[in-house]
């Protein structure tokens, strides 16, 4: 018998994602799983759950009482109310990001599950990724200088299609926005995390698409704390080749460090000192296993965000990114649509 039981409301892509992480860890069975689309979910079942007994569920309600720890990956506006039935049931809950369309909603999640007292996790999966913890560990480094600007940029093909299979991203109802919060969110958590806190927001979005609420491009300036700036520029596209793609520039007063690639890099630093070359150390680049094993060495994170929420269950640790670091991107995404409305005009967050 397995130490855990997971559920899973949704299975789709991304549920499939974390499902392929959780099989691998024998402490763990999927044991049940609701979707709207009943083919779905009996695929899901059929590729995941453990053979002998059905897992496919007649509706979300019944996967929570199975289970001890319950993955929401559903669109944006169905996540509040099933988290809020998990957390009032004491289940664990690991959510897909962003947590809901609104900020007061994600403000709403995060008093549940801390007033449930449950082991929570958000689908903010890059800061488990080798490479940006492992440039964040660059950046602040002593030898790395006060960080001056930031250039992020981040594109993919319109997730209405290819690899995604839903066209559920379109309907503002549903998504509340577009790459902006569906994509982005991630790109603010990391800003944030990596040269914050963030206490200015001012943003331009746009449509080019013509789906109604659903931004297909955004460039947001960012001012941390301690006077970083930073330039993100968010884009879904129609380039099918490309789909999530991201590349990361920070420049310091003492070195250049730049990212591309989601995980496994590469990384890449130079913080040449002399006009007559680099010396031993001051420039690198990290890859793959390499980098993976540089960022376990200095951070402790598991590479794996699936069997890391696993592991906070059974061992009743605090798990991470948890809900009130998730609130914390909501609170950016939201500064940021604030600031787009009015024509791009600053807004403070503290």
């Amino acid at each position: 018998m397995s130490d855990l039981r997971v559920g899973f409301i949704g299975a789709g892509l991304i549920a499939t994602s974390h499902a392929t992480n959780l099989v691998r860890d024998r402490r763990v069975a999927i044991t049940a799983v609701h979707d709207l689309d009943p083919e779905r979910a009996g695929s899901f079942a059929e590729r995941f759950a453990p053979a002998g007994r059905s897992a496919v569920r007649p509706h979300a309600d019944a996967v929570i009482e199975d289970v001890d720890a319950l993955y929401v990956c559903t669109w944006t506006s169905a996540h509040p109310d099933l988290v809020l039935a998990g957390a009032e049931a004491g289940r664990a809950v690991f959510c897909e990001k962003p947590l809901a369309t609104t900020l007061a909603r994600a403000v709403e999640m995060t008093e549940a599950v801390e007033r449930a007292g449950v082991t929570n996790q958000v689908g903010l999966v890059l800061r488990h990724s080798p490479a940006f913890r492992q440039l964040r560990h660059l950046l602040r480094a002593d030898d790395a200088g006060p960080v001056m600007n930031v250039v992020f940029r981040d594109d993919q093909y319109l997730p209405t299609q290819g690899l995604y299979g839903s066209t559920w991203r379109a309907e503002w109802a549903k998504a509340g926005g577009g790459t902006l919060l569906e994509h982005s969110i991630h790109d603010l958590d990391l800003i944030d995390w990596m040269v914050g806190p963030v206490v200015e927001v001012s943003a331009r979005i746009g449509s080019v698409h013509g789906l109604e609420g659903i931004d297909d491009r955004a460039t947001v300036m960012l001012l941390g704390r301690d006077g970083a700036q930073a330039a993100l520029v968010s884009v879904w596209h129609d380039v099918v080749s490309r789909p999530s793609q991201r590349s990361v520039e920070v420049f310091t007063t003492k070195g250049v460090f730049s990212l591309e690639g989601d995980w496994r890099g590469p990384v890449h630093w130079d913080r040449t000192s002399s006009f007559s070359g680099p010396a031993e150390g001051e420039t690198g680049r990290l890859a793959g296993p390499e980098l993976a094993a540089a960022a376990d060495a200095v951070d402790g994170l598991a590479d794996d965000p699936d069997r890391a929420f696993a592991s906070a269950v059974l061992n009743g640790t605090a798990a991470h990114p948890s809900f009130p670091v998730a609130l914390r991107a909501h609170v950016l995404a939201d500064a940021a649509y604030r600031s787009a409305a009015a024509g791009g005009a600053v807004i403070a967050v503290s």
